[in-house]
């Protein structure tokens, strides 16, 4: 019995090889290629040639019979999962959070508000706790404000005429005029704040991240309102400017 388990992962470890050698080649490999290259015998060789093939994980072509990779080998990997997006940005958003010492996340706009897809808690004793799945008005939260600044001048009029002000607190936005105001600000500077406007006690400041192509989201901070200092509001940016662009650069690589 354990002789013919042994053969039988051999045999898979061949058929492996094959593979592996056959997608690292620069041109199709013919059977004499693979035979000197991969010292398999030829009788070995030829049986797991045929069922690569009839099992479509290898195609040869007619007129060459070199060898090259077969159609389910690209079905298989379709059906890899890729890591979500949640997956790829959390990591970012960790080196952020500890290289300030806050609560950041990064947002993406549903209809009129944003959602949490991703963030890190800081580690600190007093902190703001920012879920995933987690959504906030646009006018309320920094995140939102930085994607109200992205709209079109009729897009913004459009979400302007609909939207209503619901103080979330006693500092949150109650008018349009304020609130464009502070898109303009918004533009100017490429940074939203929302100063205790969603929780008491907590001020954010935010910017997007962009690729060559596209608007694809934002990215906070959540501070206390007593560590946001003057002179740690330009280091907030500084360290926002650099994660949104690494943050952007993973995005561009595809799901």
């Amino acid at each position: 019995m354990k002789l013919t388990q042994t053969a039988a992962v051999k045999s898979l470890d061949r058929g492996l090889d094959i593979l592996e050698y056959v997608a690292g080649c620069p041109e199709p490999p013919s059977f004499s290629q693979l035979l000197t290259s991969l010292r398999i015998p030829r009788s070995s060789l030829f049986h797991l040639l045929t069922n690569l093939l009839s099992r479509n994980f290898l195609e040869r072509d007619p007129q060459s019979e070199r060898y090259r990779l077969g159609g389910e080998v690209v079905e298989i990997a379709r059906k890899v999962k890729r890591p979500s997006l949640r997956d790829r940005v959390t990591p970012l958003l960790n080196h952020l959070s500890q290289e300030v010492s806050e609560t950041c996340g990064f947002y993406v706009r549903v209809e009129d508000s944003v959602e949490v897809v991703a963030s890190a808690i800081s580690t600190q004793a007093l902190s703001y706790t920012m879920k995933v799945g987690m959504d906030a008005p646009l006018y309320a939260v920094s995140a939102g404000k930085i994607v109200l600044s992205e709209l079109s001048s009729e897009n913004l009029s459009q979400y302007l005429a609909r939207a209503t002000f619901v103080p979330v607190t006693p500092h949150s936005v109650r008018s349009k005029s304020r609130l464009k105001k502070e898109i303009a600000q918004v533009k100017a500077t490429g940074f939203a704040y929302s100063r205790e406007e969603f929780t008491l006690g907590i001020t954010a400041i935010a910017t997007a991240v962009r690729t060559e192509t596209k608007f694809c989201g934002a990215i906070n901070l959540a501070v206390p309102t007593a560590r946001f200092t003057p002179d740690r509001d330009s280091k907030f940016r500084e360290a926002l400017r650099r994660a949104a662009q690494l943050i952007a650069k993973e995005i561009s690589r595809g799901p």
